[in-house]
């Protein structure tokens, strides 16, 4: 049994989808050619290796959108360590536990309250994975917006040093919130008090996210009027296993469990 598979009975855990395109949508509003260029020379290690599926276990490095670089996109590893973590060892042992950032307790949670108020960020992505718990087994679906396109998640970034051999981490945690939709179908996770997600972005909402640093009744207020964002899911093939299919194009593709069929009715 993998760390992943031990962890996702306790918590949420994120598999996403996100390719080159997407992770640029946001710098392509700026139409400067020159921009451009500069981000494709950058990130052309992405481009070679996009994720059709990965896994924020496996700490991969993921374009990110920060106030400082709001339309050129930096890459970061999928795993928060926040800057006052004193050595290496408590350094690889929270990255695993920070993955995701609750949003009721961002402001209070000594891993997150700093990023919350003065470091945000914007992770694009093709959609997302989460697993639907049914007698005894837990079954894959892939999530994305009802219109195809992609989506922006809330996050949060920190900057960590590593006083022993000076090398700088930067890394990222995806924030979620109460799940809406079908999200509240789909998340069944027995071993969690309610059902969970991304808290997604509408364009118009990314800039308050972005700059509304330390006005946190503001932000709060922010939070609690989101509306739904519609979304779509089908079932996968495994993501984890023997029989997952890996990070191939394939990864997303719709795939049918009989004994499900004529369990789950989802409003789409």
């Amino acid at each position: 049994m993998t760390l992943c598979h031990r962890i996702i009975k306790q918590t949420m855990c994120y598999d996403i989808k996100v390719l080159h395109e997407t992770a640029l949508k946001r710098a392509r509003r700026k139409h400067d050619p020159d921009l451009m260029q500069a981000i494709e020379k950058e990130l052309k290690f992405f481009k070679d290796a996009e994720y059709h599926h990965v896994s924020g276990y496996a700490h991969p490095n993921i374009p990110i959108y920060t106030s400082d670089n709001p339309y050129n996109p930096k890459l970061q590893t999928w795993g928060l360590i926040p800057f006052w973590i004193k050595d290496e060892a408590s350094a690889n042992s929270i990255k695993n536990k920070t993955l995701n950032a609750r949003v009721e307790s961002i402001f209070e949670k000594p891993s997150f309250r700093e990023s919350a108020r003065n470091r945000r960020c914007l992770v694009y992505v093709d959609g997302f994975y989460e697993h639907h718990h049914f007698i005894g087994k837990a079954y894959p679906y892939f999530i994305h917006n009802e219109n195809e396109a992609s989506m922006c998640i809330a996050g949060l970034w920190d900057e960590w040093i590593n006083k022993e051999s000076g090398e700088i981490y930067r890394g990222f945690s995806l924030v979620t919130t109460s799940g809406k939709g079908i999200m509240k179908q789909i998340h069944n996770n027995p071993k969690l008090p309610e059902a969970r997600m991304p808290l997604i972005l509408d364009t118009f909402e990314e800039e308050d996210w972005l700059y509304n640093t330390n006005e946190i009744n503001k932000l709060k207020d922010f939070i609690n009027s989101k509306k739904n964002t519609k979304l779509k899911a089908h079932t996968v093939l495994p993501l984890r296993g023997k029989n997952s299919i890996g990070n191939i194009p394939e990864s997303s593709d719709g795939f049918q469990y009989p004994e499900l069929l004529s369990s789950l009715e989802f409003d789409f």
